[in-house]
């Protein structure tokens, strides 16, 4: 590259902005719990991309039986750039882990639909998959105290 272009290029690094988006997905929830009590978790989820993108989709679910059946918690769209939601989790008699995932769509803007990782949802594949993104999940062991 000659002289000049390495100046041109170093310039325009240098006067245009870089920003990276921040997408995000927590699980705020307690590592283990007692049979029979009642917990609360917590999902945040948020973008700053800006753009018009927005958490498009929010899908909650529980099992209370380590994973062999599972109930919606909570299913929103349209929530804006972040959103906190409480999940209340009843915990069963038994010591069976409980199992809580989470999946967000990011809708809207220039990044089309993406994962918290900014990846593009490929809805025919990824979507049904919790096991990977754009699910979360997070386990509590119930122990008898």
């Amino acid at each position: 590259m000659t002289t000049r272009l390495l100046l041109t290029l170093s310039l325009l690094l240098t006067v245009l902005p870089l920003r990276a988006v921040e997408r995000y997905v927590k699980i705020e929830a307690v590592p283990t719990a007692q049979p029979g009590q009642n917990y609360r978790a917590t999902i945040l989820a948020g973008t700053d991309a800006g753009e018009g993108e927005q958490i498009g989709m929010f899908q909650v679910d529980i099992s209370l039986d380590d994973g062999k059946t599972w109930t919606g918690a909570r299913y929103l769209d349209g929530l804006g750039a972040s959103t906190t939601q409480g999940i209340d989790i009843p915990i069963g008699p038994t010591t069976s882990p409980v199992r809580l995932r989470v999946r967000v769509a990011f809708r809207g803007g220039l990044a089309g639909d993406v994962d918290y990782r900014g990846a593009a949802i490929r809805w025919q594949e990824s979507w049904d998959k919790w096991e990977e993104p754009p699910a979360k999940s997070v386990v509590i062991q119930v122990k008898a105290p």
